[in-house]
């Protein structure tokens, strides 16, 4: 995106730098314009090379802001890094302090549950069981009716 914007910038710009200058003086005052003046005009035209000393410093220049640039970068690669890391360790041993409250939390549910156990079986240890049994009925036999004369 950036690499993009800068193209643009330069491929509007290009064709203007290279397009007819003149240099205006009126009333005392030195203008530029893209269109001769109206009294007098010279036409100026801007150089289009550099020397080479200054191509040579600014070749320099441009290997030591790459080389800064590219320090930059590592050394906030190597602090992303280490923040990621130092994160994880984090997340590593909350999860390990969550699973020791769960493990703390289920041994008191189990010791809670071995207590009732004891409460329930000393109730019925002792205890001997009684079976309600009906009683059956006594069955008698039925008198024979007397025989009608």
């Amino acid at each position: 995106m950036r690499i993009s914007t800068i193209l643009a910038f330069f491929m509007f710009i290009a064709p203007a730098a290279y397009a007819e200058i003149y240099k205006c003086g009126q009333n005392g005052q030195i203008s530029y314009q893209d269109k001769p003046c109206k009294t007098s005009s010279i036409e100026f035209t801007p150089s289009k090379d550099i020397s080479t000393r200054q191509q040579q410093s600014a070749a320099e220049k441009l290997k030591s802001d790459l080389a800064l640039r590219n320090e930059q970068k590592r050394v906030a690669q190597e602090a992303k890094d280490k923040e990621r890391i130092l994160r994880a360790q984090e997340a590593k041993a909350d999860a390990a302090y969550r699973q020791a409250l769960a493990a703390e939390e289920q041994a008191k549910q189990t010791a809670r549950q071995a207590e009732a156990l004891e409460r329930h079986n000393d109730y019925y240890q002792n205890t001997r069981p009684y079976y309600v049994i009906n009683p059956k009925p006594i069955v008698r036999p039925r008198p024979t009716p007397f025989p009608r004369k």
